[in-house]
């Protein structure tokens, strides 16, 4: 349900991460405001149980098992006393369900609602109220309070690091060492002596290297990692069935390269979309003729988010200026922002909300074979503050 949040999910995690606070996120229907009931969402759930505030796996159903929790509705000026109510019901499974005692008294239907523990206490934060979202700033208030005694920590060797990046933007323009769009990567992983990283640990110490180009006018997304579907759990079955059913040819080849998000299908009917029940990503396909969905490829959610964790405990991305083409082409090393350890609990949020989308980039290698150039997922370097911690940018040049 949070893709009908009528406030910008990005903007909101942004606003918490800048301060190193995990969150739960819920998103309140008509429906459910008018029976007084709401669905625990997957990360949610995951939430309460990290923070050891509820755990559903443990409930039994029906009423008699139900959990009443003490917590708080946050105002911009104080505190509203209110109550959590957790439990699964007999119906449906057991779904797992959550109610905060007059909530139609301090939010409306599609209000993005943010769940914060502390001590073993809820803290509902409407998010859609501007006024409510901006007492994070001011350590008076409550929800200040609890954003100030947040306090970031540094590695000893980012110094080192950037140090020998700073060598490198010393010299200038540099000529590529690789013609194309890795080029640009590679020649700085050279330049600083790292050997080319083909497993999925960090590049250096522990610290992630992302270079990129600047180009005026373009604000491009960036990788944040590489994962293949999960075959065995695709319908597809493979990436030669999703290439041959799906591709289109180009100069005698097969090809399929496309972006897609959550949020509407693509030129060719690929959509992504959340599968909280069994913790999967789907790339699913809507047909324009038959008005059909289908299911095509899947993704297992835990791996996704482990990918991320392993990928990015601390990441230095580099911007380059360029001139040139081809073999000719020259980079200028002139920034890096540093980003630390994401919020990985926001993936799904952002998956859901678009801002994170995936790229299909395969062609044909031969008969039946294919030329996999990655599966990547990917952001705005401008949404990095609804998924990392404050980061810092060090100009170079």
């Amino acid at each position: 349900m949070l893709e009908k949040s009528d406030t910008s999910i990005a903007e909101t995690l942004a606003v918490f991460t800048r301060y190193d606070l995990d969150v739960g996120l819920l998103v309140p229907t008509e429906t459910g405001m008018r029976k007084s009931i709401m669905d625990a969402t997957a990360g949610l759930r995951e939430y309460f149980q990290d923070t050891g505030f509820h755990d559903y796996d443990m409930q039994e159903q029906g009423p008699d098992a139900k959990v009443i929790r003490e917590a708080f509705f946050v105002r911009p000026d104080g505190l509203q006393p209110t109550t959590a109510s957790l439990y699964r019901p007999v119906t449906k499974s057991g779904d797992p369900r959550v109610w905060f005692g007059r909530l139609k008294g301090y939010a409306e239907p599609y209000n993005l609602l943010a769940v914060l523990v502390r001590d073993d206490k809820a803290y509902i934060v409407n998010c859609s109220d501007p006024r409510i979202l901006a007492s994070i700033h001011d350590p008076s208030t409550p929800l200040g309070a609890i954003a100030a005694a947040q306090r970031p920590t540094r590695d000893p060797v980012v110094e080192e690091l950037l140090d020998m990046i700073r060598d490198v933007s010393s010299r200038g323009f540099v000529r590529t060492l690789r013609p194309g769009d890795t080029g640009v990567g590679m020649t700085l992983e050279t330049l600083l002596g790292i050997n080319a990283n083909t497993r999925k640990a960090p590049d250096y110490k522990g610290i992630e290297l992302k270079a990129k180009r600047l180009r005026k006018g373009k604000a491009n997304r960036v990788t944040l990692f590489s994962q293949a579907p999960d075959w065995k759990l695709s319908p597809i079955g493979s990436a030669w069935n999703l290439l041959s059913t799906y591709g289109y040819e180009r100069d005698g080849k097969l090809r399929l390269n496309h972006e897609m998000n959550a949020t509407a299908p693509n030129s060719i009917g690929f959509f992504l979309e959340v599968d909280a029940a069994h913790d999967w990503l789907q790339q699913n396909y809507q047909d324009p003729d038959m008005a059909a969905t289908r299911h095509v490829t899947t993704w297992e959610l835990e791996k996704l988010r482990n990918r991320l964790k392993e990928k990015h405990p601390q990441t230095f991305w580099v911007s380059a200026r360029c001139r040139g083409k081809g073999a000719s082409e020259e980079f200028h090393y002139v920034q890096v922002e540093h980003t630390r350890q994401p919020k990985v609990r926001n993936f799904d949020a952002l998956l859901e909300g678009g801002v994170i989308s995936v790229d299909y980039l395969m062609s044909q290698k031969g008969h039946q074979r294919v030329r996999d150039h990655g599966y990547l997922f990917k952001m705005h370097a401008a949404d990095f503050p609804a998924l990392f911690p404050p980061s810092e940018t060090h100009v170079l040049a």
